[in-house]
């Protein structure tokens, strides 16, 4: 939808291209002040963080978006754009994977370049708050605990309910 290039060099990271297009429509049609993405999208969030804690990559300088996120096991994951040359050594604009190492946070960079207003050089704050959820490794346990049987979790969704509860209550 950008009109961007994209050379496609892993055909299991499909997921991706689809959910740009998605997070370009959003930002563009609906301008709104935060961007929030649920996706489970590299097996390197496993690799990083295992089944326990989901990974959080958010472009919020003041940590106002994270402050409101950080709840039920998630851990925030650099977004640097000096992971970015990773993306952007292609022919074409940008490529879709990046390799092994650091797939997480260029997934999430990649993902950024489709949001619009995301950056302002001139500001603190990005116009657009941003945040990136990874739930690769913590959508399901393999194995039952004192707080969740073995299967599908969900907990993302209750997550995501206190972030709203949490953010009409400082509104």
């Amino acid at each position: 939808m950008t009109g961007k290039s994209i050379e496609f060099d892993n055909m299991d990271a499909e997921g991706r291209l689809v959910l740009a297009d998605a997070l370009y429509y959003a930002s563009t049609e609906f301008k709104m002040h935060t961007v929030i993405d649920v996706a489970t999208l590299t097996g390197a969030m496993e690799v990083a963080l295992g089944d326990i804690y989901t990974g959080v990559f958010t472009t919020s300088n003041a940590h106002a978006l994270w402050d409101r996120l950080s709840y039920d096991h998630f851990w925030r994951m650099p977004i640097d754009e000096d992971y970015s040359t990773q993306i952007y050594l292609s022919n074409a604009d940008l490529c879709n994977t990046s390799g092994k190492p650091t797939g997480s946070c260029t997934t999430a960079l990649f993902l950024n370049v489709f949001v619009d207003s995301i950056e302002d050089k001139d500001e603190q704050e990005p116009s657009v708050r941003r945040a990136h959820l990874d739930i690769a490794a913590t959508m399901e346990f393999t194995r039952s605990t004192p707080y969740q049987e073995k299967g599908m979790t969900g907990r993302r969704v209750h997550a995501l309910a206190e972030f709203f509860k949490r953010l009409s209550s400082q509104e």
